[in-house]
């Protein structure tokens, strides 16, 4: 795409109204199809029209493939359209943009917060990134950070996502009662180790020998 058309259809959609015009779930429907289907080219066509129709899902989505196609700029700029409609899957584009420092000035804390705010609406996504980051001392999270009861919430969210990292940290504190905030509690490790050995089709007793009866 090139510079001057890109800028003409940001300028389109800046322009139009941000009420959802009728067909635009029907442009949406149709270019997420194609999308899921492999047809990234076929999909745009679509998913421009619904963008310039306001559909802030459409916007998103658009945004994604624009990121991924490095056409930073115009994927954050989409991502602002949708997250100011309180879109979850374009505030959290926004936020992981702006972390990043793709597309705009680096803003970990701004990147944060808009993650936080796509969370916080229930996307999977945003829950699994933000117990990372609490684990891994991402998005400006230190270790003081990480032995909060914040970081105990989002973590068994994502636990509850069946995200296995947050799984093995929360097996690993309350066999241990350290790393996280947690006190040691046996039978908590246990239920947690169970539902990370059934993620990994693992079966603890397999291959194990009969005890020798007495």
């Amino acid at each position: 795409m090139k510079w001057c058309q890109r800028v003409t259809f940001l300028a389109c959609i800046l322009c139009v109204s941000s009420g959802v015009l009728a067909g635009s779930d029907e442009d949406y429907q149709a270019g997420v199809t194609s999308f899921r289907d492999g047809d990234v080219v076929g999909a745009m066509t679509p998913l421009r029209a619904a963008s310039m129709a306001g559909h802030a899902k459409a916007q998103a989505l658009l945004a994604e493939i624009l990121d991924r196609t490095d056409f930073d700029e115009d994927a954050i700029a989409l991502y602002r359209l949708s997250a100011a409609q309180e879109e979850p899957d374009g505030m959290f584009g926004l936020g992981v943009m702006l972390a990043a420092g793709e597309g705009a000035k680096k803003d970990v804390p701004t990147g944060r917060e808009w993650i936080l705010k796509a969370a916080n609406k229930g996307l999977v996504l945003a829950i699994n990134v933000v117990a990372q980051a609490y684990l891994k001392g991402e998005l400006g999270f230190g270790e003081a950070d990480r032995n909060t009861q914040d970081s105990l919430t989002w973590i068994k969210r994502a636990a509850s996502n069946e995200y296995l990292p947050a799984i093995d940290a929360l097996a690993s504190a309350y066999a241990t009662g350290s790393g996280l905030p947690v006190e040691m509690d046996r039978v908590q490790a246990e239920q947690y180790q169970a539902q990370a050995n059934r993620i990994r089709n693992i079966d603890p007793n397999k291959g194990k020998k009969k005890q020798r009866r007495i």
